[in-house]
């Protein structure tokens, strides 16, 4: 019979392992994902940001976090973004940690009104972080307004398939749900 130190052992790793799986999936979903610029301008709408909900709603806000501002993070470092990479897993990890903090539900069930929620502050936070970011970049306060409607764009989408991945996983039992 297994020890309950044992047992902790074994959640910590089966933790690590899933946080590390799900930050490799946002990484691919925002480098090979449907990485098509949007027709708002602005930003890019990609698989990316819907692990990263995903990740959230499935398994909380540390999860969602590091899974957030580490595979979005090393995709601009990674990528023709590297200025933004700094900017990006800042920005990327709170977005993770709200949609984790909102959503989250420890019964393994998933509540339209808060993924709703933590769509509209993640949309926040990502929407006033790249505004910032492209003022500090560009020197400018007026031209990264147009990156608004499209930063808006990749989070509803990401936002819409995140929650329904996750509510399909949840419902076929395919994986419990953590803290």
């Amino acid at each position: 019979m297994a020890s309950k130190y044992q047992n902790n052992e074994r959640e910590h790793i089966r933790t690590i392992v899933l946080t590390g799986l799900m930050t490799a999936l946002v990484f691919v979903g925002s480098r090979i994902g449907f990485h098509t610029p949007s027709v708002t301008g602005g930003g890019y709408v990609h698989l990316g940001t819907a692990f990263m909900f995903f990740t959230a709603f499935i398994f909380g806000k540390k999860a969602g976090a590091f899974a957030g501002g580490m595979g979005m993070g090393l995709f601009d470092l990674f990528s023709e973004y590297a200025v933004w990479a700094p900017f990006t897993f800042i920005i990327s990890l709170l977005m993770g940690w709200f949609a984790g903090k909102i959503a989250f539900s420890e019964d393994g069930s998933l509540s339209l009104l808060k993924c709703g929620f933590a769509f509209a502050v993640c949309t926040v936070i990502k929407v006033t972080g790249y505004y910032i970011t492209e003022v500090i970049l560009y020197h400018n306060l007026i031209s990264p307004l147009a990156s608004i409607p499209g930063n808006i764009t990749q989070m509803a989408v990401g936002a819409a398939v995140g929650a329904f991945l996750a509510e399909a996983v949840l419902k076929q039992k395919l994986v419990s749900v953590r803290k």
